[in-house]
């Protein structure tokens, strides 16, 4: 008799403690029971990005809908490599900018920025709306577009001017971030661009 009421008491707590998470997160218990059938090799192929689609639309389908048209828009662009002169040029800008970093953190660091929208409208991403732009480049660059993200939050960071943000180091690791999406999007080798002499960001 003790062991079925033990049993009883036990469903009892389990069935109290499911009834207060969902009564307490219920965003948690909806995502994971809300996931479409495909969300899975979309959160494996967009990584973060799935995750900040998500935070915005709050729904798996939605985030889906948006992917799918993003691979579709995609496959109709004329995307190609950065090669000859405007390779050149590019990398040596990037050069120029980083090598500025001491002089001016924040204008160095606003130029990488730059620097990637103009990569990227040089290998045919449309540069209309540059939201609709790094949407685009995220079906082929997801995991560096999102470190890019992270340096475009360092860089608005920096310029809040609060007493506990130290503007110099948010600035350096924006340009590290802009960095890896950079390499990614004209193919350069990371190892060879961290040996390149007067190109590193001063740590």
């Amino acid at each position: 008799m003790s062991t079925v009421l033990t049993i009883v008491v036990v469903v009892v707590v389990l069935a109290g403690v499911a009834a207060y998470l969902l009564w307490q997160a219920p965003d948690f218990t909806r995502r994971l029971f809300s996931k479409q059938p495909g969300s899975r090799r979309f959160q494996r192929r967009y990584g973060r990005e799935y995750d900040r689609l998500y935070t915005v639309h709050g729904d798996h389908a939605l985030v889906q809908q948006e992917l799918t048209r993003r691979e579709s828009d995609r496959a109709a662009l004329p995307i190609t490599s950065v090669d000859g002169p405007e390779r050149t040029r590019l990398t040596g800008e990037w050069v120029n900018a980083q090598s500025g970093f001491l002089d001016d953190p924040g204008r160095a660091a606003r130029r990488a920025e730059q620097l990637i929208g103009e990569v990227l409208a040089v290998r045919g991403y449309p540069a209309q709306d540059p939201e609709r732009q790094l949407a685009l480049a995220s079906v082929d660059h997801p995991r560096t577009l999102s470190e890019f993200r992270d340096g475009h939050e360092l860089l608005q960071r920096s310029n809040t001017g609060a007493p506990d943000v130290d503007a110099t180091e948010q600035l350096r690791q924006a340009m590290l971030k802009f960095r890896t999406f950079f390499d990614d999007l004209v193919d350069v080798d990371a190892k060879k661009a961290s040996d390149r002499s007067g190109e590193k960001v001063p740590a």
